[in-house]
């Protein structure tokens, strides 16, 4: 399945534009779909190969 951050980046993005208008129904439910998949995320190990792969990018890409 992979690392779902992009979707939790966008829905936060959503999640401020709603609190921007006062829309706290929707505030609270896009919050409680960012704390579930960074759950389930967690669980599954998925942040942490995420995490291995962008630092092995960012070594790969430091000159040495």
């Amino acid at each position: 399945m992979g690392c779902r951050c992009n979707e939790r980046k966008a829905m936060i993005m959503k999640a401020m534009s709603e609190a921007m208008r006062g829309d706290v129904r929707q505030v609270v439910s896009s919050a409680s779909f960012v704390g579930r998949t960074l759950a389930q995320d967690a669980r599954s190990g998925e942040l942490r190969r995420a995490a291995a792969q962008q630092l092995a990018a960012l070594k790969a890409r430091r000159p040495r």
